[in-house]
């Protein structure tokens, strides 16, 4: 039994870490760019950070996952647009980051049996539970964006219900600007070209 919890376990993270280790392509950034709602080039300051639920379910029997999700807000001052508002009057001073997971834990709740004595002198069997939580699970760091201030960004946004969140970010370089000018330029043909 501890054999399949082993490699229960071994599976389940090498899935996620495959997924958390996912590099993004300039073919990524490109669709990212042609589904855009607002791409701009601005400076970022994070004024807030929004606690939006506390999360706890049961992966089996025994192990149970507990992690808190939150959303960062940030007050934005842009320098230019790449890709600007459809509704020219709209005002964006802030933006949103997509909502990650933080404070991650895994507890696996151990039964054992103890015997103990009833009212009526009768041995009974008490079912106590221990409980290890395995600490450092922490895989938010790839699951949202977060800006630096002080440092120029090239923003990808998309129009949710909550406001502006960000789908993808990069500190401002020559390379991105390239590539979002030859995406601009040729359309869906990028991808034609890029095969």
């Amino acid at each position: 039994m501890k054999r399949y919890l082993i490699v229960g376990f071994v599976i389940f993270f090498s899935i996620y870490n495959i997924k958390a280790a996912r590099v993004t392509t300039n073919l990524d950034i490109a669709r990212l760019y042609l589904d855009s709602d607002v791409v701009l080039i601005c400076d970022a300051y994070k004024i807030d950070t929004v606690f939006l639920n506390h999360h706890q379910s049961s992966i089996n029997d025994s192990l149970r996952l507990t992690y808190d999700m939150i959303r960062e807000i940030y007050y934005i001052d842009i320098d230019s647009f790449i890709n600007p508002p459809k509704v020219q009057d709209d005002l964006i001073d802030s933006i949103l980051s997509q909502d990650f997971t933080i404070n991650c834990s895994k507890s696996q709740h151990n039964e054992s049996l103890v015997y103990g004595v009833n009212f009526s002198g009768d041995t009974i069997g008490v079912d106590t539970i221990g409980i290890i939580t395995m600490s450092g699970v922490d895989y938010s760091d790839n699951s949202y964006f977060r800006l630096q201030k002080k440092k120029k960004h090239l923003v990808i946004l998309s129009l949710q219900k909550n406001g502006y969140v960000i789908d993808y970010e990069t500190e401002i370089s020559d390379w991105i600007l390239e590539l979002i000018a030859e995406v601009e330029e040729k359309g869906q043909a990028y991808f034609n070209r890029a095969r």
